[in-house]
C-alpha cells in the first residue's frame, strides 16, 4: 500500500521506524569505522616494535660461556651464605642436568661489579628474565637477578641433550663429532612460547651456538647460549597499546591462524621475523562488550555521530518533509506526483480540476517524444504559474494533470481563478500551434473520496473533449457548464 494510503498513526509509526533505522544505520557505520581505525592504529604500533631478536642477537655475541664456566669453576663459594643478599647484583647459578641438583649459587657483590659484566650488561634489560649456557657435559650454567626465583631443583622439559630439538639442530648431525662445526648455519633457534619453570611467566627463549677449546680440561666445550625473554615486558607496548580501554586479550603467537573466540572481535597481524626465519604475529581481540565501550568513550565518530543525530532530531520534520517530496516530485516536470494526494489533502480543499493536453499523441508522433516531454515540462510551468500560493498542482500520469484548489468560497471565485489558465496561449518554439488543454472542475464535497472525485471531474473533461476542447466544464447544479460559453469547436 503506498504510503499516501495509510491512516495517520500507520505513517507515524512508519516515520518513527525509518528514524531508528536511520539511527541504527549510523550506529553501524560507526562501529566499522571504529573497527578499521584499530586495526589502522594495530599497523601504527606493531610497526614502532623494536624487533627484540635482533636486538638480543646483538647482544648474545659479546656473552662469553667460556669465561661464565671459569668464573664458576674458580669460585671459591658455591653457594651464598645467607639465603637472600639485597646487595647483591645478580646470582650467577649452576645445575647439573643429570641429577637436576643445584651445583652454585653465587651472589655478585659490588665489590667485584667488572666480574661477568657482559652477563650483567644484558641481564640489566627488563625483558631479560635468565641468561644461561648448557654445556655438552650437562651443566647447566646462568645468571638470574633475583635468586628467589631459582628452583631448589631444577626441572627441564628434556634432562636428554639430544632429544632437545635446538640442541639436536646444531649438534645432532654425524659431522659435527669430526668438525665441530654446527650442523646448521642459522644464526639463532627461537623457541615457542612457553611458561617458564623458573619465573612463572610468558617466555621466549633464543638459543645461540657456541664452542670454544677449554685449556684447563684440553677439550672442546660446545653447547648453547640461553636467553629467555618475557613476553610480557619485551611486547608490552603490543600488549597494552592503549593508556584507557585495553583489547580484552592480547596474545604473542608463531600461530598464523587462531580460531577466534566466541562472541569476540578479532584481530591479526605480522608482528616481527625471528633470526630464524618464523614469523611472530599479534592478536587483538575485544569481547562485544569492550568494544561497545571503545566506541562509546572513545571513538571520535560516536561524538559526531552523536552530534549529528542531535540536530537530525531537532530538524527531522523538516528533513522528513523535503525527502518526501523528493521522493514524490516528478523527475520531468518537477510536480509533486499522484502518490501525494490521499483523503486528508483531498479535503483540505475546496476544488478539484483534471486537465489533459489536447492532441498529445499527435505531437509525439509527428515531431518525437522529446518534443513531447518539453511539452510537458512548458504545461507544468504553465499550470504551476497561474495557480496561487496554497494551491497543489500535480502530475497525474502522461499527459494528464492536477490541480487543487483552496480557499474558494463560490463558483464566481472559482471560475475567475481558473480562467487565467484560458487567457494566454502556451506556444513553445518547437510546436508551430499552441498547445491547448481540456479540463473538468468540481467541487470537493465531504462524502467524495479522492477515486470518486477524479471520476467526476474525468467526466467533465471528456464533456470537454467532446465538445470543442480547450475548456474547462464545471458543474451547475445538474447542467454542464464551460468556463469560455459558448464552447468553440476546434480541429
Amino acid at each position: 500500500m503506498p504510503a499516501s494510503k495509510l491512516p495517520p498513526q500507520s505513517r507515524t509509526w512508519r516515520r518513527r521506524l525509518g528514524f531508528f533505522g536511520l539511527a541504527l544505520v549510523g550506529l553501524i557505520v560507526v562501529c566499522y569505522y571504529t573497527y578499521l581505525n584499530i586495526r589502522h592504529d594495530m599497523r601504527l604500533i606493531t610497526a614502532k616494535q623494536q624487533n627484540v631478536f635482533e636486538v638480543f642477537y646483538q647482544r648474545a655475541r659479546i656473552l662469553s660461556p667460556a669465561e661464565l664456566a671459569q668464573f664458576i669453576d674458580e669460585s671459591a663459594i658455591k653457594t651464598a651464605i645467607f639465603s637472600e643478599n639485597r646487595d647483591a647484583l645478580a646470582y650467577v647459578y649452576g645445575y647439573d642436568f643429570k641429577t637436576l641438583a643445584p651445583l652454585a649459587q653465587i651472589p655478585l657483590m659490588p665489590s667485584i661489579r667488572e666480574t661477568l659484566s657482559t652477563y650483567q650488561y644484558v641481564l640489566s634489560y627488563p625483558e631479560v628474565i635468565n641468561l644461561y649456557a648448557i654445556f655438552d657435559d650437562h651443566r647447566l650454567l646462568g645468571m638470574m637477578a633475583d635468586n628467589r626465583d631459582l628452583p631448589a631443583r631444577l626441572q627441564p622439559a628434556n634432562r636428554v641433550l639430544n632429544k632437545m630439538d635446538h640442541w639436536y639442530h646444531y649438534f645432532g648431525c654425524a659431522a659435527f663429532a669430526m668438525t665441530h662445526e654446527p650442523c646448521s648455519t642459522d644464526e639463532a633457534q627461537v623457541s615457542d612460547i612457553y611458561t617458564d619453570t623458573f619465573t612463572g611467566r610468558q617466555t621466549i627463549t633464543m638459543y645461540f651456538p657456541f664452542d670454544y677449546y677449554d685449556q684447563a680440561s684440553r677439550a672442546y666445550r660446545y653447547g648453547l647460549t640461553g636467553i629467555d625473554i618475557a613476553v610480557d615486558a619485551a611486547f608490552k607496548d603490543v600488549l597494552q597499546p592503549y593508556e584507557g580501554l585495553n583489547p580484552s586479550r592480547t596474545v604473542i603467537t608463531f600461530d598464523a591462524v587462531e580460531p577466534c573466540r566466541p562472541h569476540h572481535i578479532c584481530l591479526s597481524t605480522p608482528l616481527m621475523r625471528t633470526k630464524a626465519g618464523a614469523d611472530l604475529y599479534l592478536k587483538w581481540s575485544y569481547t562485544y562488550d569492550d568494544f561497545m565501550q571503545r566506541v562509546l568513550r572513545y571513538s571520535p565518530a560516536f561524538k559526531l555521530y552523536l552530534i549529528a543525530l542531535l540536530l537530525f532530531m531537532l530538524t527531522w520534520r523538516r528533513v522528513y518533509a523535503r525527502l518526501r517530496a523528493l521522493a514524490h516530485t516528478d523527475h520531468l516536470t518537477r510536480l509533486p506526483r499522484r502518490d501525494i494526494l490521499d483523503q486528508a489533502m483531498l479535503q483540505d480543499h475546496d476544488y478539484l480540476m483534471i486537465l489533459d493536453i489536447d492532441n498529445f499523441k499527435s505531437i509525439n508522433d509527428t515531431y518525437g517524444h522529446g518534443v513531447g516531454d518539453r511539452a510537458l515540462v512548458a504545461f507544468a510551468r504553465h499550470l504551476h504559474g497561474r495557480i496561487r500560493r496554497g494551491d497543489t498542482a500535480i502530475r497525474w500520469g502522461g499527459e494528464e494533470f492536477i490541480a487543487l484548489y483552496k480557499g474558494l468560497g463560490n463558483e464566481a471565485e472559482m471560475h475567475q481563478c481558473v480562467a487565467r489558465l484560458l487567457a494566454q496561449p502556451l506556444q513553445i518554439d518547437e510546436l508551430p500551434m499552441p498547445i491547448t488543454f481540456s479540463a473538468g472542475i468540481i467541487r470537493i464535497r465531504d462524502y467524495l473520496t479522492v477515486p470518486d472525485a477524479v471520476a467526476l471531474a474525468d467526466e467533465l473533461l471528456y464533456h470537454v473533449k467532446q465538445h470543442g476542447k480547450h475548456n474547462i466544464a464545471y458543474y451547475r447544479g445538474q447542467e454542464i457548464h464551460q468556463i469560455r460559453e459558448p464552447a468553440a469547436p476546434r480541429d
